[in-house]
């Protein structure tokens, strides 16, 4: 396996070739920056291309990052003990699902749906989860969940 990395303005990019796969994350700032690695990368695309293989390009929004999951865990775990306190059964992981649940329908994003379970004995809730928040999303959660914490009187 052949790694190679190397710095590109204040981002590090790592190209990985292991059995002739190039696997690559680069994070974008900037359009001039972006303009940057596009090109610098054209010459190994058109020669990968051109030797007939094919290649996936991916292109997404930035999502939450390791502050932003680490508060709101927080934040979900102060809810979960605080409501642990008065009686609740449910884990941490389960108030998770049901603070997403709300804040998605009360700023009206898609939630995703419901589903028999494959026996047909039970109900299974597809779709929102945290791991694919965009920062944006992250933040709008963070300042959501405290809010609604403070109108619960849970100290965040």
């Amino acid at each position: 396996m052949d790694i190679d990395l190397f710095l590109l303005g204040s981002v590090l990019v790592g190209i990985c070739l292991f059995f002739e796969a190039i696997f690559m994350i680069v994070t974008l700032h900037n359009s001039q920056q972006a303009h940057l690695v596009l090109k610098d990368l054209w010459p190994k695309i058109k020669e990968t291309l051109q030797a007939g293989k094919q290649l996936r390009l991916e292109v997404k929004k930035a999502t939450r990052s390791t502050d932003q999951n680490d508060m709101f865990h927080a934040l979900i775990d102060k809810v979960y003990k605080a409501m642990k306190v008065v009686g609740s059964t449910w884990s941490a992981d389960d108030w998770k699902r049901l603070l997403i649940d709300q804040w998605a329908h009360e700023t009206q994003r898609k939630i995703g749906k419901i589903a028999p379970s494959l026996d047909g004995e039970r109900v299974v809730q597809l779709g929102l989860q945290s791991h694919k928040f965009t920062k944006e999303e992250g933040s709008e959660f963070i300042e959501w969940l405290m809010c609604w914490m403070a109108e619960k009187g849970i100290e965040a």
